[in-house]
């Protein structure tokens, strides 16, 4: 059984690794480590992720996250009334003769242009998409290609 290329690699690499001569760390190395951690140990609590920050102030978050949350849900839940949607638009009636003209103009346009225009136009549409697909992955994949 033959190995793969990639174990044969990763031997070959192995191997050589093994030939370098152990590397010392600088001497400075140390230093600027205790250093770096000293700065991340004194910085202020809201510059520190938030499981480091005081108790208090975690829980008057959360609650506060919690509020924001609630609030956007009621919101979101009141425009969705559809009364209210209307409210502010103006009268139902309004709102609906909006719609039902659109939809006479739609029924209207679909009755003037023939099915065989609309179906060559969807399966020029389609096709469109399909080939912009199949171009976008012909060109990721040589771009990522192993050389």
């Amino acid at each position: 059984m033959h190995p793969e290329p990639e174990d044969q690699l990763a031997a070959a690499l192995h191997r050589e690794l093994l030939q370098l001569p152990p590397h010392r760390a600088p001497a400075d190395l140390l230093p600027r480590v205790l250093a770096a951690l000293s700065v991340a140990e004194h910085r202020a609590w809201w510059e520190r992720s938030w499981f480091e920050w005081p108790r208090a102030i975690r829980q008057l978050s959360g609650v506060a996250a919690g509020l924001a949350v609630a609030s956007l849900a009621g919101l979101t839940l009141l425009a969705l009334n559809l009364e209210v949607l209307f409210g502010l638009v103006g009268s139902a009636t309004e709102a609906w003769g909006v719609v039902g003209t659109f939809g006479n103009t739609l029924a209207v346009l679909g009755r003037a242009v023939p099915a065989a225009a609309l179906l060559v136009g969807g399966a020029l549409l389609a096709a469109s998409y399909l080939s912009a697909i199949a171009l976008g992955t012909v060109f990721f994949r040589y771009t990522l290609q192993r050389r």
